[in-house]
């Protein structure tokens, strides 16, 4: 019998196996090529690597810690691609269901190691319960989620071109994916970072939507919704920040 590997041993590495290939499904029958796609391919892979990297560390030690934080951080950014993928319609919702699942247990799996202070990890002890993150709960989530359906729309009914198209995709993404990854962050310089990135992403979007009144592509009557939506978000996450006495500069 072939000798697996230290990580290989893990029921985790077997949950997360068994996720990427989902993944996978969903960016190979996905109806049309959006950015979270990209996003998801990404971020499963470095949930995979990081452990990895974790479990050659030894339990207790700063280098595991690390490495697991960013890997329940990448779990995070995997859930919200998803989130994003439901709301352009590009992945199935027994799909998105069976993910959003795996993720979960994948996430009480690795706060499970993080807790462990024995050499031997107890995987056994995690408590998965009902598939809830904790930013899934956040206003500024589920407002920036309101964004994307929005734009989905927008793009459906406006047919833009493909490079303007391509960036109101990537910056109304961004937005969504920052607060998620941002959330499982560790430090509170980190979640800031994070957070201020979504909000230059929220920015991003807001101008884009100017622009294409100014060139008379849409009416400004149109763009008057998706423009309150990021406004919204903008103002909660600059709250947020605030709240967490980031020490970078206001937008």
């Amino acid at each position: 019998m072939e000798r697996k590997l230290p990580h290989e041993r893990l029921e985790v590495y077997g949950v997360y196996l068994e996720t990427a290939s989902l993944c996978g499904d969903v960016v190979a029958n996905a109806a049309q090529p959006i950015i979270a796609l990209d996003h998801l391919e990404r971020a499963i892979e470095s949930a995979g690597v990081n452990l990895i990297r974790a479990n050659g560390q030894p339990a207790g030690s700063a280098a595991r810690v690390y490495h697991l934080d960013i890997s329940i951080a990448s779990i995070h950014e995997c859930v919200a691609c998803l989130d994003v993928c439901l709301a352009r319609r590009v992945v199935e919702e027994s799909q998105y269901t069976s993910g959003i699942r795996n993720l979960w247990r994948i996430r009480g799996m690795l706060l499970g190691m993080k807790r462990a202070s024995e050499a031997q990890v107890n995987e056994d002890c995690a408590s998965y319960g009902n598939p809830r993150f904790p930013f899934a709960n956040l206003d500024m989530y589920r407002v920036s989620l309101q964004a994307i359906a929005w734009i989905h729309e927008f793009l459906e009914e406006t047919k833009p071109k493909t490079r303007l198209q391509r960036r109101l995709d990537t910056s109304s993404t961004g937005t969504v994916l920052n607060i998620a990854e941002g959330h499982g962050r560790e430090t509170a310089a980190d979640r800031n970072r994070f957070m201020k990135t979504a909000q230059e992403h929220a920015y991003q979007t807001l101008v884009l939507l100017d622009v294409m009144a100014a060139r008379k592509d849409v009416t400004a009557y149109r763009v008057a919704e998706g423009k309150a939506i990021q406004t919204r978000v903008i103002r909660m996450l600059h709250a947020w920040c605030e709240r967490n006495n980031t020490d970078e500069p206001n937008a």
